[in-house]
């Protein structure tokens, strides 16, 4: 080898779009959206690679991919002014106690405003990482995040029998607000129908206890969704222990032995 360094060829490499899935899909990708973003050219981006989008006022996060997974985007300019303001954290907070798999999508670059240095731009990184638990991806432009959204949602959607359920809720402050909160934490049912089921049977103890032809007399709730629900509150709990968990009668050390 000679000693001049061998450069990393940006244009030799395969784009993102090369690596989304090729097997045959059972339906169209579905992916919920704040309204607030069909202007941007990323939800555009969506539209051409085929997602079916379906737009609605978000309390948490920008897009919903899964019951799980839900995405706060944030242009470079965007994400830096949210950190002047301290939104990004009230943001990130609020998709942490929300959905369990928490995503921010940063999307760009560009030079830093003025008012912030590239050392709270990397602590701010480093908050939301560590402190508030929320993974954090990084797009060039609005194409290379719309396949990234596409990647997620196609990951998440792969498995038919997971739907998108938006668990657009803060915590409970009120005893019915906590009722509404354990309902909408069955799969595929919002804060919307969480309130039509404990309205129509009553209590918590109620839609726990009833039968899939009990829960398909309540608006919202089809065979498919019933079944679903069923099957999460009726199914015994089996234990999977993780390869680094100790095994059972092992001897490993504790803190303070």
């Amino acid at each position: 080898m000679s000693g001049k360094e061998k450069q990393f060829d940006l244009a030799s490499q395969k784009s993102l779009e090369t690596f989304l899935p090729k097997e045959k899909s059972t339906g169209p990708i579905r992916i919920i959206v704040d309204h607030r973003e069909r202007p941007s050219q990323t939800v555009s981006e969506l539209s051409r690679l085929g997602a079916a989008l379906e737009f609605k006022s978000l309390k948490v996060g920008d897009y919903v991919v899964s019951d799980e997974v839900a995405i706060e985007r944030k242009t470079f300019d965007d994400f830096a002014t949210s950190i002047l303001d301290r939104r990004l954290f009230e943001q990130a907070r609020a998709l942490k106690d929300t959905y369990g798999r928490p995503l921010l999508l940063l999307e760009g670059r560009g030079p830093l405003r003025r008012g912030i240095s590239e050392e709270a731009l990397r602590g701010a990184i480093v908050s939301v990482i560590l402190d508030l638990g929320v993974s954090l991806l990084w797009a060039e432009d609005a194409d290379e995040a719309a396949k990234l959204l596409m990647t997620i949602a196609r990951r998440e959607q792969r498995d038919s029998s997971r739907g998108i359920s938006l668990k657009d809720r803060r915590r409970p402050v009120t005893p019915d607000e906590e009722r509404e909160y354990v309902v909408a934490s069955l799969p595929m049912v919002e804060a919307a129908t969480a309130k039509k089921l404990l309205i129509a049977l009553k209590s918590v103890q109620a839609v726990f206890s009833a039968s899939e032809k009990e829960l398909m007399e309540v608006d919202g709730i089809g065979p498919k969704k019933a079944r679903r629900i069923r099957d999460v509150i009726s199914q015994d709990y089996v234990i999977r222990p993780s390869s680094s968990e100790p095994s059972r009668g092992s001897h490993r050390e504790t803190r303070g032995s």
